[in-house]
């Protein structure tokens, strides 16, 4: 969790999460809720390794709701967690242990309802993180005895044609924002800059040492046109009929032979684009 940047989060995020880290003791149990990719578990995570650091395996438990949705799977997970004592670490270090649920609209009612005892519990003893898209499909007699958060997508800069990798903004209109691409965020810029630099002569020997797979290429270079505004119907056409091979993997040189075609053909619309009239 070393390369998490708080700064991605809004202010108000950053605001609560400082303030926990900072005291412990303010913590309440938490609904996070917000758009895929906002940095709910991100944060999550980064603020039980903020406070616990090495210990944060054994005083933090996490569950996927969306895998493990019934009522059975946080009665044998949950409760023995609950039933271990860690007093002298506790006390140590005056803070509580975790428990982050995400997905959580996704549990059933029944296994919703049964985290109302948990609640019961001091949030400076066992602090509960429940994480949603949607803070509607949580049950009403939970939310209301949350400290709820409400995450929004990164802001970006307005987007330039022009200026397509110079702002920097390419990436973040690409991803939406989605917090779990920066890990891939130089070799996704790297791609993007060849794909409108590159010699012709270097296009092929690209795609065939490429550590990527074909689909996440033809996705980059569809989303790439759209976003410069040069995406037209026979360009279209070609990708919808490239992408059935890039998802079977049949026939790669022929896919390469389309994959080369797309890309050359978004070269030159761009290099018009921006090549000024004499």
């Amino acid at each position: 969790m070393g390369t998490v940047h708080p700064d991605f989060w809004c202010e108000r995020v950053r605001t609560c999460f400082s303030t926990f880290v900072a005291n412990p003791r303010s913590l309440h149990h938490l609904l996070l809720f917000g758009p895929p990719g906002s940095g709910k578990t991100t944060s999550a995570q980064w603020l039980v390794q903020q406070i616990w650091g090495k210990q944060k395996s054994l005083m933090c438990i996490s569950m996927n709701a969306a895998d493990e949705r019934s009522l059975e799977a946080i009665r044998q997970k949950i409760f023995p967690f609950l039933r271990a004592s860690w007093a002298t670490l506790q006390t140590t270090k005056g803070a509580p242990r975790f428990i982050i649920l995400d997905e959580c609209e996704t549990l059933t009612d029944a296994a919703q309802l049964s985290l109302q005892t948990i609640l019961d519990r001091d949030p400076t003893d066992v602090c509960v993180i429940l994480i949603c898209n949607s803070q509607s499909r949580i049950h009403p007699k939970l939310r209301q005895r949350l400290l709820r958060i409400r995450y929004d997508p990164p802001a970006t800069s307005r987007f330039s044609p022009h200026h397509v990798l110079e702002d920097k903004s390419a990436f973040h209109e690409m991803t939406r924002g989605d917090l779990r691409c920066e890990s891939r965020r130089p070799e996704t810029e790297q791609r993007l800059w060849f794909y409108l630099n590159a010699h012709p002569e270097e296009i092929r020997p690209f795609l065939e040492t490429v550590r990527v797979d074909m689909h996440t290429i033809l996705t980059e270079l569809l989303l790439l046109m759209n976003l410069l505004y040069i995406l037209d119907e026979s360009i279209l056409t070609l990708i919808n009929h490239t992408l059935p091979l890039a998802t079977t993997g049949l026939f790669p040189d022929k896919m390469i032979d389309l994959v080369e075609t797309i890309l050359t053909s978004l070269k030159v619309k761009f290099e018009r684009r921006n090549t000024p009239p004499l």
